[in-house]
């Protein structure tokens, strides 16, 4: 199953620290819900892993991120992203383009555009959930984001959060998805 997401958001910290951050995958892993990165190949490939929880067992799946274009000067970053579930029960791919834009308030704007392939147990959720699961974890995303932005700065509340990685609970996520198309549909019904 393959789908295209697109998100924006922003942030209140100067285009430059914001771009010091988003070009360094080690960093924007500690942002992504149960992901880390576990070694460095070279300067633009890194070997990862992201725990998902579904129910009472966690799943592992292991993978690689690449750095194929980095453009310092226009601040965009292009990735892609392999990985393959330690059972063989599946597997995700993801090519992501990341676009920083300075904002006259001084903050910057972060585009985010991502096809993402999913195969085996995680597509059996279906493109709908699948969205939605993922508009949710983009919410953890940016809030993990802009604290781990703000704690780059010193704030030690901020530091403290940014140490704890916890598996991603898809059970969890699914339950709030379906909820929220459920939510979405009686109001569009209305």
């Amino acid at each position: 199953m393959a789908l295209k997401i697109e998100k924006i958001f922003e942030v209140p910290e100067p285009v430059e620290k914001v771009w010091a951050f988003l070009s360094d995958p080690r960093k924007v892993a500690t942002c992504v819900p149960g992901a880390q990165i576990t070694d460095q190949v070279d300067e633009k490939t890194y070997k990862g892993a992201i725990k998902v929880k579904v129910g009472p067992s966690v799943t592992d799946y292991n993978g690689e991120v690449q750095i194929i274009r980095l453009d310092t000067e226009n601040h965009e970053i292009e990735i892609l992203g392999k990985g393959q579930d330690v059972r063989g029960r599946g597997s995700a791919s993801m090519k992501m383009t990341g676009k920083l834009r300075a904002l006259d308030s001084g903050g910057t704007e972060v585009k985010s555009e991502s096809e993402i392939t999913v195969v085996g147990i995680l597509a059996q959720m279906g493109s709908r959930v699948i969205t939605e699961v993922s508009n949710i974890m983009f919410g953890e995303f940016t809030k993990n984001f802009q604290a781990r932005l703000k704690g780059a700065s010193g704030d030690a509340a901020a530091q403290a959060a940014a140490a704890e990685v916890a598996p991603i609970k898809a059970t969890s996520l699914a339950w709030q998805a379906t909820k929220g198309l459920f939510r979405g549909k009686s109001e569009s019904d209305s």
